[in-house]
């Protein structure tokens, strides 16, 4: 197995070390440091996400297919907002009614509530924090509401000062962008856990290279 992130720091901080089976790397997802048809297979999770424009997107999907071996596939879990967005008022509301399980929820669909309506589909991470802060000015009454511990909550405060964008595009979006690349897209649900509905696998194959 071979993982490949952008951020070597990121990379010691977590990965378990290299061995006989295992190796990680420094790279750019958009342009892969390893040769065409040399994988049985590849993983990624929130990577759509993580490039914040629909030309990024492609790119990526292009360096997925470029990737796979001959009859390979990927899995991606992608998060992808609903055809119809929540309102942040609506969200507010669904967090004093109990109706959102953890911060981490509440923090996606603030994003998602915030993204672009263009192809993008994009949002600054700094964006996702004001409209938090305006919506819970007051972080110690949110935690005794919610059962939330406040060091949860303040994981919000990463991105403060950011220049990070995300994506969060449809479902449908997804699904099309990746037809591109390949002939065979498949949309697999990924779990019951939180906000799962929103979240699927995406099991890509026959790569059209």
């Amino acid at each position: 197995m071979l993982a490949i992130d952008q951020s070597a720091t990121m990379i010691s901080g977590v990965w378990a070390g290299d061995n006989t089976s295992r190796r990680a790397m420094a790279g750019n997802w958009l342009d892969l440091p390893v040769a065409q048809k040399s994988f049985d297979a590849v993983i990624g999770d929130g990577c759509l996400s993580a490039v914040h424009t629909k030309a990024a997107r492609g790119s990526l999907f292009g360096e997925i297919a470029r990737v796979l071996k001959p009859g390979g596939h990927a899995a991606i879990r992608v998060f992808a907002r609903p055809e119809t967005v929540d309102g942040l008022r609506g969200i507010e509301a669904l967090v004093r009614a109990g109706g959102i399980e953890n911060f981490h929820a509440l923090k996606w669909r603030i994003a998602m509530a915030c993204t672009t309506v263009d192809c993008d589909s994009s949002v600054d991470v700094q964006a996702v924090r004001a409209a938090f802060d305006k919506l819970f000015p007051d972080r110690e009454a949110l935690a005794a509401d919610t059962g939330w511990s406040m060091a949860s909550i303040n994981t919000i405060d990463v991105y403060a000062g950011s220049e990070t964008r995300y994506s969060f595009a449809t479902l449908a979006m997804l699904v099309d962008e990746a037809r591109g690349w390949f002939d065979q897209v498949r949309v697999v649900p990924s779990g019951s856990y939180p906000l799962a509905e929103r979240c699927p696998l995406l099991v890509l194959g026959s790569a059209k290279l």
